[in-house]
């Protein structure tokens, strides 16, 4: 009976111990889910592992593995997230969400065709989920735009950066002597204490100076202004005499949330930080940015009324203060995070966003506001973003330059990046030659003149085996060249930089046809017997007026020539009236009688084969079409022959004609 008894007692001793047992697992667990709630993220995966030992159903260690996953995802440890998700990859419950998180870390890797794979492996099973098909769409537009060229420099601050995370400049600009501002967790900072949010140390404010000495100084703590929490994203406004930034309190276990302040400075020294009551305690705010006149202060906070996660708020002056927030609306906002707003000197607005279409991670992005109030804003791609966590931008008010955040790859942690827009290099560069012989030649006159009413002039020269003419372009103009050369007509050309963003070198060979030779005038045809030019003749002879306007001094020789058939004096007749046809209309386009000479040769000068047609092997180059070779070939070649005596020729016999001053 005693043994029973005993038995007894052990069973019950037992059963109460397991019972604790649940009990203080389900309130660990419990635990851990607030902390995990109050985005305490590297505490809560602390308490999870721990947790996750004594867990034996299956269905809540694959819970605790997602949510761990999470946890380190949150702070930027893709290698263990993605070690803890694919734990429970093929549970059904987490399989949606696991392949979506793995698809992200792959962009954040630069692992665009992997990312490729996964959202289209989600889109065969869920044809119509926005998150896969957005997603797909940013994986293809990072790999277009990174391939995209840019006129942007960037490169790490090494003034700025450390072994630790270096992130939100601002500068007090002063004429070329710059101050910095930034937040760091570098070693130095007061806060001993590791952040229960990222593991690492809290953040405080820094400034480094650019000496007159041409150098940077060391990096300066704000003492008067931090403390063993956290202070960050600092906001220089009013020519350096206020001082903006986010303090963040920190509770154990409690989602307490970060304010903005404001800083004085007092006798050099930033002083009295005093906090903006913008919004109750329990509303958590941070990223300050100012107006160009002070009147407005953007800010990012999760608050009623938003969009979805985090949103750009602002707030404007009021008599006593400041009004109740105010979102700005759908334009700048979206279901993603909107988070570290800041405003250029000439209003434009520059935030950071996980919305579509993103490189990956959060983009910067760019607003401008019409004059009808409504902001439009864009991603600018690369330099500015990457597949990593691109934000806390500044550029400067006069200058395209300035500073920007990145853990993009080649960085460990956040990493404060320089900017600079190079000047845009344009330039005309060209050869001249002779278009029948192809020579280089020398001494050529090449004038440029620009829409914008510049002009320049260059000498062609050969130096060695290559001679150019050389000029540098302007943006956003419309140029003309003309060449010239004595013995040759003049040479032209035409383009435009309007609209041109890169660097580009504009190439031309000029050909050059010599004076001194005589010029078949294609397309000139009569009908039979008759004089009349018909109009496709007068376009033909709208170019020659053309060259005659392009080069003004010369004087030419308008020759008409018939074929054999018929009288001498017949056709000497024909051809002359021919020839004061063609002569009458160049008249009538403005060319002055005294340029042009007109002449009927009738069929006393038949032409000479100068080019090769294989239309017409029978006419090797050489041949001269005389009545006695004509009559040697075959009839239907005899028309062919006729056909190529008649014709008009242009022939340059001066090139010392002084226009008229009237």
């Amino acid at each position: 009976m005693i043994d029973k008894m005993k038995c007894l007692i052990i069973i019950l001793s037992l059963t109460i111990l397991c019972v604790n047992e649940v009990f203080a697992q389900e309130r660990r667990l419990r635990k851990a889910d607030e902390t995990f709630a109050a985005e305490e993220y590297y505490q809560a995966m602390k308490e999870y592992s721990a947790i996750l030992k004594k867990i034996e159903n299956k269905s809540q260690r694959n819970e605790i593995y997602f949510k761990i996953g999470e946890c380190y995802y949150m702070i930027g440890d893709y290698k263990k997230a993605r070690s803890n998700y694919r734990r429970v990859a093929k549970d059904k419950e987490f399989e949606y969400f696991v392949k979506i998180r793995l698809a992200e870390i792959e962009i954040q890797e630069g692992n665009f065709d992997k990312a490729v794979e996964l959202y289209n492996e989600i889109l065969e099973k869920y044809p119509n989920d926005s998150t896969a098909i957005k997603g797909l769409e940013s994986a293809n537009i990072a790999v277009e735009w990174m391939n995209r060229p840019t006129r942007y420099y960037h490169e790490k601050a090494k003034h700025l950066n450390s072994k630790r995370n270096d992130f939100s400049p601002s500068v007090d600009e002063k004429s070329g002597y710059d101050h910095v501002y930034f937040s760091s967790t570098r070693d130095e900072s007061k806060g001993k204490k590791i952040s229960r949010i990222t593991g690492d140390k809290f953040s405080d404010l820094y400034v480094v100076k650019f000496e007159r000495n041409g150098k940077w100084s060391d990096v300066i703590p704000l003492d008067s202004l931090n403390t063993e929490i956290d202070e960050g994203t600092p906001c220089i406004f009013d020519d350096g005499k206020k001082f903006y930034f986010t303090r963040c309190l920190a509770e154990k276990g409690k989602k307490v949330g970060c304010q903005i302040y404001e800083a004085q400075k007092v006798d050099g020294v930033w002083m009295n930080p005093t906090r903006l009551d913008f919004v109750p305690d329990t509303v958590s705010i941070g990223h300050p940015a100012v107006s160009p006149d002070g009147n407005t202060i953007y800010f990012s906070a999760r608050m009623q009324g938003g969009y979805g996660g985090a949103d750009i708020w602002y707030v404007e002056k009021a008599e006593g203060g400041w009004s109740k927030p105010k979102n700005m609306g759908p334009a700048i906002n979206s279901k993603g995070d909107e988070l570290f707003p800041f405003m250029r000197a000439d209003g434009t607005l520059y935030y950071s966003s996980t919305k579509h279409p993103t490189m990956g991670g959060l983009d910067i992005f760019i607003a401008t506001k019409a004059e009808n109030g409504k902001w439009t804003s864009y991603n600018p791609g690369p330099p500015f973003n990457s597949n990593g966590n691109d934000f806390g931008i500044y550029v400067y008010g006069k200058e395209d330059k300035g500073y920007f955040t990145s853990d993009r790859k080649g960085t460990k942690g956040e990493d404060i990046f320089w900017f600079e827009k190079k000047p845009q290099v344009l330039k005309l560069t060209g050869t001249v030659r002779d278009i029948d012989n192809s020579k280089m030649l020398d001494s050529c006159v090449v004038m440029l003149f620009g829409s914008d009413g510049t002009s320049f002039r260059d000498t062609s020269s050969i130096a060695g085996k290559e001679g150019k003419f050389n000029f540098n372009l302007k943006p956003n103009t419309d140029y003309v060249f003309v060449v010239t050369k004595n013995g040759y007509f003049n040479g032209k050309g035409r383009f435009s930089t309007v609209g041109e963003e890169f660097d580009k070198t504009y190439e031309y060979e000029i050909l050059l046809e010599n004076l001194n030779k005589t010029f078949e005038i294609p397309n000139i045809e009569f009908e039979f017997g008759r004089w009349d030019l018909n109009e496709s003749s007068k376009r033909t002879l709208d170019s020659i007026a053309r060259i005659l306007f392009e080069n003004p001094n010369i004087i030419i020789e308008l020759s008409a020539h018939t074929d054999m058939i018929g009288s001498e004096e017949a056709n000497v007749e024909l051809s002359q009236k021919r020839a004061n046809s063609v002569m009458d209309y160049i008249k009538s386009k403005g060319i002055p009688e005294g340029r042009l000479i007109a002449k009927g040769y009738g069929k006393s000068k038949p032409k000479v084969i100068t080019k090769y047609d294989p239309r017409f092997p029978f006419l090797p180059i050489g041949t001269v079409l005389t009545e006695e070779f004509i009559l040697s070939l075959p009839p239907e070649q005899q028309v062919v022959a006729n056909q190529q005596n008649r014709r008009v020729e242009m022939k340059v016999i001066g090139n010392d004609y002084i226009p008229s001053l009237d």
